[in-house]
Formats: structure tokens, sequence, C-alpha cells
């Protein structure tokens, strides 16, 4: 196919998202960068074009399906492909059992699993068309891990895990890859308001409660997004054609020590 490559991104306003498209511009792709909140996707894609890169901002809340279908058809009336999928976009919901309604669950399970799922379908069946493509979920640790927190998220990332595993059985057939990256503690906008919020629960500073997480990751540190942006580049090579269906943690090793 010619011309540059074409990745969208969910959930680029921020954090890993914004990480991912960096790295993907970096690599020479036309970046789509979508994001709930349209000032944090402009404001990513302005990187961007800062940088010498291609890109384009748009306002997406991958929990509206027909949005989904419209962003999808618009891209390929645009640009006739979609090479790359990054499914990032990704919600917390509540921390305690007791605090959690039925609109948490619908919200949380409506992005993380719902959402995810929706925009992966849609993407690859022109991906199908194409013979081609990588699509790149980001799940997490947390959806093998068992603990009594963030519940929903678990759960959701969990299915997320699975969701993927089916999706790269059907789409291997057709030469596209799908696989998720799992990240381990990383300082993201999303997880320091969650740190600070436990840290004040327990009356500790923040500082003091990242340092008892390092204690709990096997190799002390927590990760960054240059660690996932590192991954990503691989998974989207040629070098990674064969890899798909995998749940691949940067996590200094705490999924496996789950």
């Amino acid at each position: 196919m010619n011309g540059k490559p074409v990745t969208l991104l969910t959930g680029a306003g921020s954090g890993i998202g914004r990480g991912f498209a960096l790295a993907m511009a970096g690599l020479g792709s036309r970046v789509i960068v979508t994001d709930i909140d349209l000032a944090s996707a402009e404001s990513v894609a302005a990187e961007v074009t800062a940088a010498g890169g291609l890109a384009q901002a748009r306002q997406f809340d991958v929990a509206d399906g027909q949005a989904a279908r419209s962003l999808v058809d618009e891209l390929i009336d645009g640009y006739g492909r979609i090479d790359h999928l990054f499914a990032n976009a990704g919600v917390l919901g509540p921390t305690a059992l007791w605090e959690i309604t039925p609109k948490d669950w619908d919200a949380v399970l409506g992005v993380n699993i719902k959402g995810a799922a929706i925009i992966c379908q849609l993407v690859a069946a022109q991906m199908k068309e194409q013979r081609r493509g990588r699509i790149i979920v980001t799940a997490s640790y947390n959806g093998v891990r068992v603990d009594k927190h963030v519940i929903p998220y678990r759960v959701s990332k969990a299915g997320l895990l699975m969701f993927s595993k089916c999706l790269s059985q059907v789409m291997a057939p057709y030469g596209v890859t799908v696989n998720a990256i799992c990240p381990g503690v990383t300082l993201t906008p999303l997880q320091q308001t969650y740190a600070q919020a436990l840290a004040d629960q327990r009356g500790i500073s923040l500082d003091n409660y990242l340092d008892e997480r390092r204690s709990r990751i096997p190799m002390g540190e927590l990760t960054t997004t240059a660690d996932l942006n590192a991954l990503a580049r691989f998974l989207v090579s040629d070098e990674a054609r064969l890899i798909t269906g995998q749940s691949i943690a940067v996590d200094g090793g705490v999924m496996a020590s789950s």
C-alpha cells in the first residue's frame, strides 16, 4: 500500500495514549488522535505537528457505537486504509466495592470492554480487506491480579484480555496481529489521581505511597511511557509479524508474580 501508514488511537489526549501517538508519528505514521476531551486531543496533535509529524485530532467517545462507525468510515473514505489501531481509552471507576452503582458498572464496562470491542471490530473489518494491520489494546495486569480495589476495572480488563485473544484468532488468516500491552504502574494523570486518593485515605504522602508501590514490584521500578512505546514500536513492525494473541506486561514482573 502506498502513502504514509494511518494510525488511529483512542484515549490519546494524555498519558499512555499520548505516548503511543508520539511514538507512531516518529515512525512516519499519520496519526489520528482521538479523545473524549477534544482540547486534549488537539494538544497532542499539535505536539506531533511541532515535531514534524502528521496528525489530526477528533473528539470521540468510545462508548458511542454510532460515533465509532462514523469515525472509521471517515478515515476509510479519506485515506482508504487504517494500518494500526491503538484501543487505549479507559476509565478507572470507583475504588471500593460499597461505592459502586449500576451506572458505574455501565460506565466502566461501556468504555473499557464494550467500547474497545466495537472500535476493534470496525477497524478489523477494514484490515481484513487490506489483509494487513496491527491492533494493540491497552489492558492491565489488573486483568489477572485479584484484589479488593477497583473491581469493575479489573473485570473489564480481564474481559479485554480475552477479547483480544479471540480477535487474534479471527484475524490471523488475514495477516492482522492483535496483541494486548499490559502496563505496570505508570504515572499517567489517571494513575496519579488514583494514587493520590489512596494516599489521602491512608494519611500518607504521595511519595510514601509510591515508595510502597515500588517495594511490591519485583524489579522495584515504575513503568514509563518510554517503556511502553518501545514495545509498541516493535509490535507494529514487520519483525513482529507472527506475534499475535499475546498479553505482554511491561510491569517489572508484577503480572508474573500474580
